[in-house]
């Protein structure tokens, strides 16, 4: 933070001799409305700033020498950074005074705007207007307050009959909002000073159709049009209008896998309601993703003649970095294609980053792990021995000599794709740089196929299992492979060098998780979302096994106490037979009975026999 913008802090007291004395900045322009000791750049009072690399992507195509662009609102340096390195002249609209003056001194290539969006000049126009932060942000607390839809209508305004807007609007029913467990947001985030009925607010459009009506009412039209995912800040999963809601497409299964990995990486130790997963897998199912994406991304036109905008079923990115590719489905074929490479190669514990993600080419299949969830839930254990037994088979024929190498070995049961010619492997992020041992990389795989099975209270056949370990036991045994503690071990430590190139996890995260997931059994929370009702569930499940232990002690407590009685009493009968005449007579006599009984029922049936031969014989005759 520059002298100036530190001396008009409150927190810091106000210093205008520091301020005077700071040096004048020649790319900041102040355009009226800025609002001085005020910051949308601190991460602990402010929504995220706009990055992923899909956002990069898609600018650069709209970006380059001899265009102007206009970003519109607080985004963070990367994205910014990427406009102005393909030669545009941009323009860099904030609120914050503070804000404006830390990114002219930082961007000595960008014209910074300080003031709020409905004191834009309406004569000015670019070729490229960017708000992939919305529109939340544009107002001011100086000066007039303008609805979501006239700020939209002023980005519209804003660009060139043969310009291009690119506009990433929140969705108020997004699953992010669905799931927030924040008390106390509005009180603690700066970004909301302003209370804006969101419920009764008709103008702000509240659908994806809705969005591109208003823009067609602005003069501008919708070329592409995306669902963003998991967050509006950092999308990392974009579905385009080939994909989106066609619930027959074929690229659904590798659609459920990115957003299901997505929001396990976005959502990662944060307390929320319920896992997002599962209200993004139900609205999967019923074609419904675009109704509760967090946000949709929009690219309108003018009406003139606008560069081509190119349309993307499935686009895939990193949050942060620079990797990007997408996914299409076109002959009966599934591709993969690389749009923005990795700036260099990546290798963290003992891993190295895919740079060229493969996919299947067939078009028809399902993914292993949704499969052997249904046959567990169902108890079709013959089916699932057979699946597991395929997996199996396939991932040995990829082994030689007992080591597994390239991406299969940190490959889970998600991220196997099972087709008419066997399994095959989804596009995957991580593979080792030295070769895993094919036991290892295989109870990895099942026993993160077990902790998801324990830890989301879903059915299966063996709800007693006392942990994780002796699930994925039982499981294994399905195909005759036994496990050890030492193995297991090495797969839990498998499983935390992924997380820890994935995530960068400290030594002591490192620790932790791993006492974590060596602990998981009946009971557990989830382990990667901390959702309140999978702990709500784990709670109530602790309290049933306590409950059918207690149940069980009680009932094995009257079953000694009846036995006990019994026996108690055929003791007593016994000493009656062995100490008392009356007895030793009564024992005589019921021994007695029982000879002439049995010898009784052995002279009836041979005599019924001899009649019967007779019989036979008389007939014979």
């Amino acid at each position: 933070m520059s002298e100036r913008s530190a001396a008009l802090l409150p927190n810091e007291g106000t210093d205008f001799a520091a301020a005077l004395a700071a040096p004048p900045v020649n790319n900041l322009r102040r355009i009226g409305g800025e609002m001085f000791a005020w910051s949308d750049r601190d991460p602990q009072r402010s929504q995220s700033l706009p990055r992923g690399a899909v956002l990069r992507h898609l600018l650069r195509r709209y970006a380059g020498p001899g265009r102007t662009v206009l970003v519109a609102g607080p985004h963070s340096e990367e994205v910014v950074t990427a406009l102005a390195d393909t030669g545009a002249s941009v323009s860099w609209l904030l609120r914050s005074l503070i804000d404006a003056e830390d990114a002219a001194r930082g961007n000595s290539r960008i014209t910074v705007l300080a003031g709020a969006a409905v004191k834009l000049d309406a004569a000015e126009k670019f070729d490229l207007v960017v708000a992939a932060d919305g529109v939340d942000r544009l107002n001011s607390a100086e000066g007039e307050q303008m609805t979501a839809a006239q700020l939209i209508d002023r980005l519209a305004e804003a660009v060139q009959p043969d310009g291009v807007l690119l506009l990433m609007h929140d969705n108020r029913l997004g699953v992010h909002h669905t799931v927030r467990l924040e008390p106390g947001a509005k009180e603690r985030l700066d970004s909301d000073w302003y209370n804006t009925d969101d419920e009764n607010d008709t103008q702000r459009p509240a659908s994806q159709e809705q969005l591109a009506a208003r823009l067609a009412q602005s003069g501008l039209t919708v070329a592409a049009s995306y669902a963003a995912f998991p967050e509006p800040a950092a999308p990392t999963v974009l579905v385009g209008e080939g994909l989106l809601g066609e619930v027959a497409s074929p690229l659904r299964p590798r659609l459920g896998t990115a957003l299901s990995q997505a929001f396990a990486g976005a959502f990662r130790g944060r307390p929320v309601l319920s896992d997002p997963r599962r209200l993004v897998n139900r609205a999967l199912r019923a074609g419904a993703e675009g109704t509760v994406a967090p946000a949709w991304l929009v690219i309108a036109r003018g009406p003139g003649e606008a560069p081509a905008v190119d349309r993307h079923q499935l686009l895939i990115g990193d949050a942060r970095g620079s990797f990007a590719y997408e996914v299409t489905s076109a002959d009966s074929q599934v591709r993969t294609t690389v749009l923005e490479p990795l700036e260099g190669p990546i290798e963290r514990e003992g891993l190295r980053r895919i740079s060229e993600p493969q996919a299947p080419g067939a078009d028809v299949g399902y993914v292993l792990e949704e499969r052997l969830e249904h046959l567990a839930a169902t108890s079709n254990l013959r089916q699932m021995r057979i699946e597991l037994a395929q997996y199996d088979t396939w991932l040995r024929a990829q082994a030689q000599d007992g080591l597994l190498s390239g991406p299969a070995a940190v490959a889970g049961l998600a991220d196997v794709f099972v087709t008419e010619s066997g399994p095959a492997l989804l596009p995957t992020n991580w593979e080792p740089i030295e070769p895993v041992a094919l036991e290892t990389a295989e109870i990895r795989a099942v026993w993160s196929f077990a902790v998801q099975l324990i830890t989301s209270g879903q059915p299966h056949p063996w709800p007693i299992t006392s942990n994780a370990v002796d699930l994925t036991a039982t499981i294994l045994g399905m195909v005759g492979l036994g496990i050890d503690a030492d193995s297991v071990r090495a797969a839990v430590e498998l499983h935390v060098r992924l997380e820890t190139a994935e995530f960068g996890l400290s030594l002591s995260d490192q620790h932790d998780r791993r006492l974590q997931l060596l602990a998981v059994s009946p009971g557990s929370a989830a382990v990667d979302v901390a959702g309140f009702r999978e702990l709500t569930e784990a709670l109530w499940r602790q309290r049933y096994e306590a409950s059918h232990l207690l149940a069980m002690m009680d009932w094995t407590e009257q079953i000694i106490k009846s036995r006990d009685l019994q026996v108690s009493k055929m003791d007593w009968e016994v000493q009656f037979y062995k100490k008392t005449w009356a007895g030793r007579f009564l024992w005589i006599s019921r021994c007695a009975y029982r000879v002439i009984m049995r010898d009784g029922r052995k002279f009836l049936r041979g005599r019924r026999a001899r009649k019967a031969a007779e019989a036979q014989a008389n007939a014979v005759r």
